[in-house]
């Protein structure tokens, strides 16, 4: 047992859960960067959705439409 500065104790398994979550700080960095690029991609796409005419929109959505009834 260890004692920390506040007067608890730990065991060695508590402190090696403790070396375990820190050390994957650097895959959570990578999956948080992932996220970041993505919600980039998506505000890009919502940007230039903002564009588009009413007629482009429709084009789109009977697209989408026949695009998913295939797939089923």
């Amino acid at each position: 047992m260890t004692n920390t500065h506040d007067g608890e104790t730990r065991t060695p398994e508590q402190i090696a859960e403790l070396f375990a979550i820190a050390g994957r700080e650097i895959e959570a960095i990578k999956q948080l960067s992932g996220c970041v690029a993505q919600l980039h991609e998506v505000q890009a796409a919502k940007a230039q959705l903002a564009t588009l005419t009413p007629t482009e929109v429709r084009a789109a959505l009977e697209f989408r439409r026949g695009t998913l009834g295939k797939a089923q």
